[in-house]
């Protein structure tokens, strides 16, 4: 379910930007105040930070609509451990390619052919997500040397 899946993408990002921080906080701690270095490691203390703020937002949103598949739909979703993590990107694209190329092999109205598009479809929509995750502000801008 795709509200799963998000809901693990977003909490592997703000779990990522958490330990990034953290890193950041203790590198800081052995800084002296005033030079160069502190100043740029508070700069992306700061910006991670703001990434955690609208991450648990959107987190948020995606509990605000469990609820509603919960109390209007009966769907019981699993715990965010027991959803697995998105796949490598290159092998999303990969497959949606090869799902692409078999679209256009196949003849039109086929089952051949509605296997792929369906396929197409879905792999497209996993890559948006895992592209999303992977190219989110709190995993950008990590150099702080």
């Amino acid at each position: 379910m795709e509200v799963e899946q998000d809901l693990r993408t977003a909490s592997d990002r703000v779990m990522r930007t958490l330990e990034r921080l953290h890193e950041l906080e203790t590198e800081k701690r052995g800084i002296e105040p005033g030079t160069a270095r502190f100043r740029k490691i508070a700069r992306e203390v700061e910006r991670l930070s703001a990434s955690v703020f609208a991450d648990t937002h959107a987190q948020e949103q995606l509990a605000e609509r469990t609820v509603v598949l919960r109390e209007q739909a009966g769907v019981v979703l699993q715990p965010i451990d027991d959803i697995e993590p998105s796949r490598e990107i290159q092998v999303i694209l990969a497959e949606w390619r090869d799902a692409e190329r078999r679209m256009s092999e196949a003849k039109p109205n086929s089952a051949d052919h509605a296997r792929a598009a369906a396929d197409a479809d879905r792999l497209r929509a996993e890559y948006r997500r895992t592209y999303q995750s992977v190219s989110s502000p709190s995993t950008k801008g990590r150099s702080t040397g």
